[in-house]
């Protein structure tokens, strides 16, 4: 019985560590903006609206280290680290370790992400411990500028 309850004890005590051990990681919402996006006197710009989306979540990834097709990725050649699936309003949270990602949403075409840094890295991310980095994904494929 003590035996038992020693395990039972362990198991908690490594649960509420697992919990608090991530105290980093980001934070943010995905939206969706399409359509014409011109200025007009006319007619105001509708704005982004947030969207369910999976986001992916993968070492820093350089454009050396994926496949493109028609503007999305088809293959990334870095280790993917994390996904989170986002809310109807497009939010979403997910706890990762301090270092710099990158971020990409599923779409039915490939991967989406429309930022790269001077490095030629796709949309960057730096998580710094302690912290959650705020994030506003925008997917705009569908808008013309």
């Amino acid at each position: 019985m003590l035996t038992i309850l020693s395990v039972l004890l362990c198991l908690v005590f490594q649960s509420e560590a697992q919990k608090t051990s991530l105290t980093s990681g980001i934070v943010g919402q995905v939206t969706w903006k399409s359509g014409n996006q011109m200025p007009s006197p006319d007619r105001p710009i509708k704005a982004a609206k947030g969207i369910k989306r999976e986001v992916w979540i993968y070492e820093l990834t350089p454009q050396s280290q994926t496949e493109q097709l028609d503007g999305f990725y088809q293959r990334i050649r870095t280790k993917r680290v994390a996904k989170v699936v986002t809310n109807r309003q497009g939010k979403f949270k997910v706890k990762l370790a301090p270092g710099t990602y990158s971020i990409f949403t599923k779409e039915q075409r490939g991967l989406w992400a429309n930022i790269s840094d001077g490095d030629g890295n796709v949309y960057p991310i730096t998580v710094e411990a302690g912290k959650y980095t705020p994030v506003q994904f925008e997917i705009n494929y569908a808008a013309a500028f």
